[in-house]
């Protein structure tokens, strides 16, 4: 057991908890407000759990499931906002002490700020990128004859909590005090929570991103000391070597530095690439991303003229890589791009009809990204989506719960829905298969019913034997009903559970609706162009198998 005190007095939870809305942007979950009621009152927060907010066992985890591309599952953790306040702080803590002895040649989730207070990962686009163009300069090196592409297999669902604790340990040495060795202690009892196992960590949050990555210390370490012209990014690992056979000698040299610490090499991700190649030209091909860069300029620039020959540009990188041999990142990348120009009302229309078409049958073809197609879907008419995600939710319901959360999400976003749909998000609130579903479906409910519809949500359904997110999910649906109806319910909710007091505070305080929908971006055309400084790192790569330079895209800017 970790000693409560050293741990209370190392942990600084106020400024940790000013890194909760940045962390939460891309769970696999998102909350509908973004924890926005707890990073509004944090000092209240913490001063009502005080004395319990490090009885860790006490906040339950919710194991779930994402769909990966091949139809697999990988898991998927909903912690509980003070069990993830309690992680912030241990990466708070550790994080300067940590991130100075991982290597160089690891470019994911490093410290980007020297203030322990700042967020620390405010420049990982930059640094994802780094990754891609370093690797891509070392490969036109004229010593480089061929690469090692390598991924781990299931990497975070392998990574050992003990594992974890005690590599961290050996990085901080026998300067470690015992403030340091408490917070470790209560890091592994943090992580342990949320496995059955003893066996992996949350994904697709801050800390995690960051202990995994140290994680592989000892195999860098290995790898480096060996000579090689090594980069890695969490589970991607690239290495340039002089010819086939050192590249293989990198392999089993990977392979075994791995093996030693319980991990394994995807075999179907990793590969030997030799120079000369088409599959070579192909890992360097950056005519994308040079076409990205003008889009990009384009819209900086801002003119009704620029804005038309991007979208141009934009549509057909987009048809492009809608097809059956595009690239779904590069798909992603363009989309992103339109969904921009569609802030101009001129070209509102346009944007909404190619998105529509392109990205509605994706929901179908590529679940994996149902988070983000239904984020594109969002600024498209729903009477365009409503039957197809209707199908998804009711008649024919996708397999995937992950997925039938984030539909729920988008029906959100339509002025109606039908009455069935709203007879099914009933059904889905009665006899939930999955809570966080459920949480979803709770808030179109709330969001398209009537005010007896949400009295029935709470009359029916909030009880302490219901989870934490469908509690939550309640008082969100029923923040329209009239004030002392609403407020009253309020009351019986704070008797029944405390946890949710600066919930109500916070919808209490609330002028209009906020059940997390984001009104659409609107922008102005410039009369003449916008004048910006070229200032940005340059990119190297291949285009048509010629050298090429370029600017790299902007950080403004979602890669995907």
């Amino acid at each position: 057991m970790f000693d409560y005190q050293l741990v209370k007095k190392a942990l600084n939870l106020p400024s940790a908890g000013a890194w909760l809305k940045t962390d939460s942007n891309d769970d696999f979950f998102p909350d509908a407000l973004r924890f926005e009621d707890i990073d509004k009152s944090l000092l209240a927060y913490l001063k009502e759990r005080e004395h319990r907010l490090l009885q860790i066992d006490t906040y339950p985890c919710i194991f779930e499931h994402v769909p990966k591309k091949n139809g697999m599952l990988r898991e998927a953790v909903y912690l509980h906002p003070a069990h993830r306040l309690l992680y912030l702080a241990t990466l708070h803590y550790l994080l300067p002490k940590l991130d100075r002895h991982v290597l160089p040649e690891v470019y994911s989730y490093r410290r980007d700020k020297e203030d322990p207070d700042a967020y620390p990962f405010l420049n990982r686009g930059e640094r994802w990128k780094s990754f891609h163009n370093d690797f891509r300069q070392a490969c036109l090196d004229n010593q480089t004859a061929a690469v090692l592409v390598a991924d781990i297999a299931s990497f975070y669902d392998h990574i050992a909590v003990d594992d974890l604790v005690s590599r961290a340990s050996v990085l901080l040495g026998v300067g470690a005090c015992p403030e340091d060795k408490a917070v470790l202690e209560f890091l592994g009892a943090l992580l342990k929570q949320c496995t059955l196992s003893g066996y992996g960590i949350p994904q697709n949050l801050d800390p995690s991103s960051f202990f995994a990555s140290m994680y592989l210390s000892a195999v860098d370490r290995e790898i480096v000391d060996k000579r090689y012209r090594y980069f890695r990014w969490v589970d991607d690992i690239r290495i340039c070597a002089r010819n086939k056979k050192q590249a293989l000698r990198a392999l089993h040299d990977l392979q075994a530095a791995l093996g030693r610490h319980r991990q394994f090499l995807a075999s179907d991700k990793t590969r030997i690439v030799e120079k000369g190649t088409k599959d070579f030209d192909k890992l360097l091909d950056v005519s994308d991303d040079v076409r990205l860069a003008e889009i990009e300029d384009g819209l900086a620039r801002g003119t009704k003229t620029e804005i038309a020959q991007v979208f141009t540009a934009a549509k057909e990188g987009l048809r492009t890589h809608a097809g059956a041999g595009g690239d779904d990142r590069m798909f992603r990348a363009y989309a992103n791009r339109i969904l921009e120009i569609g802030a101009y009302p001129e070209f509102r229309i346009q944007v909404e009809t190619l998105l529509a078409e392109l990205v509605l049958p994706r929901l179908v073809t590529h679940p994996e990204r149902s988070d983000y197609w239904t984020k594109l879907l969002a600024v498209t008419p729903s009477a365009i989506w409503l039957p197809e995600v209707g199908q998804l939710l009711c008649s024919d319901p996708s397999v995937y719960n992950w997925q039938r959360f984030h539909l729920w999400r988008l029906v959100l976003v339509a002025e109606t829905v039908p009455t069935g749909l709203l007879d099914q998000a009933r059904s889905v609130a009665t006899n939930p298969v999955s809570d966080l579903e459920a949480y979803q479906a709770i808030l179109a409910i709330g969001k398209h019913g009537s005010s007896n519809e949400r009295e029935a949500i709470f009359t029916q359904f909030f009880s302490p034997q219901r989870s934490y997110p469908i509690q939550r999910a309640i008082l969100i649906a029923i923040q329209e009903l009239e004030a002392s109806l609403r407020n009253g319910f309020y009351n019986r909710a704070i008797t029944l559970n405390r946890e949710h007091t600066q919930l109500v505070d916070y919808l209490k305080t609330l002028s209009t609706p906020n059940y997390g929908i984001k009104a659409p971006r609107n922008r102005t055309l410039k009369p003449e162009p916008n004048k910006f400084s070229v200032t940005y790192k340059t990119g190297i790569g291949l285009v048509n198998g010629q050298v090429t330079k370029y600017r790299l895209s902007r950080n403004a800017y979602d890669y995907e």
